[in-house]
């Protein structure tokens, strides 16, 4: 009986390794005790990670959707949800009542009309940010793109998504110019690879190169360390993936990272 449950342990321990997460760090999470952290675009591909995370570290969440009740039908009524929308400043009044922390996975692969990126990705970004601040927000945290601004290679990218590069580029520009505590969040290729399986690298995101990616689990424990750490204060960078086994030695590298909005060469 006992060379059984050895043998099924062997054989379970790399699921066990996939099932574990992408440690966030003491003090990010200490840092965020007792926050109130408001998770714009909670239900999106990147942002219904990060509101598991965040339930799953005890963090005092407030998730926004344009249309609560669906949101709490498909992700859990045991939110404190807002309903609100970026395009429409005078919803952003109380979402942002009494947040310390604003953590923008806002985003949208609409070319046209009200829900195109210069709406939602630049818009948005300046309503929400000045939303944030007038109510005293002490960090803004956005997820973008590694390849914000490009206009050569990736040309494809901007004509076939309205310009969505060049838009996201005004977005972090309006953030970084808003006054408010920033962390610039460009992540790799994205993926749904399971998070806590590999390395993570945190790289100027002049140094990014497509065919890197990170996963969605992975990029949301990247974010909420950025939102709680104090090294990563106007922070801007590409997280990605990497070979090698997963560690913790990524959160040492906030420091090092640039402060100016740094991308890759057209």
């Amino acid at each position: 009986m006992r060379l059984l449950a050895v043998a099924t342990m062997i054989l379970l321990a790399p699921f066990a390794a996939q099932a574990e997460q992408a440690s966030i760090g003491e003090e990010a999470l200490a840092n965020l005790q007792g926050k109130t952290i408001l998770l714009a675009g909670a239900t999106g591909n990147n942002g219904r990670y990060i509101l598991k995370r965040l339930d799953e570290l005890g963090l005092n969440v407030r998730p926004m959707s344009r249309d609560i009740e669906d949101a709490a039908e498909e992700f859990g009524s045991q939110y404190d949800w807002v309903e609100a929308d970026v395009t429409k400043p005078d919803t952003l009044t109380k979402a942002v009542e009494g947040v310390d922390v604003v953590i923008s996975a806002v985003a949208t692969a609409w070319p046209i009309g009200s829900n195109r990126s210069e709406k939602v990705d630049y818009e948005g970004t300046i309503n929400l940010s000045k939303a944030a601040k007038a109510a005293g927000a002490t960090r803004f945290v956005i997820i973008t793109s590694s390849s914000s601004g490009k206009t050569v290679t990736a040309r494809i990218l901007n004509t076939i998504g309205g310009n969505v590069l060049i838009w996201k580029s005004k977005a972090e520009q309006a953030l970084v110019s808003s006054g408010l505590d920033y962390v610039v969040v460009g992540p790799a290729g994205i993926d749904d690879r399971p998070g806590g399986a590999e390395a993570i690298n945190l790289i100027p995101r002049s140094d990014y190169v497509a065919g890197m990616f990170i996963g969605r689990e992975d990029l949301a424990a990247v974010t909420i360390a950025a939102a709680g750490r104090a090294d990563a204060s106007s922070r801007v960078f590409t997280a990605t993936n990497a070979e090698g086994p997963a560690s913790d030695a990524w959160l040492g590298h906030f420091a090092e990272l640039p402060t100016e909005l740094n991308r890759p060469e057209n």
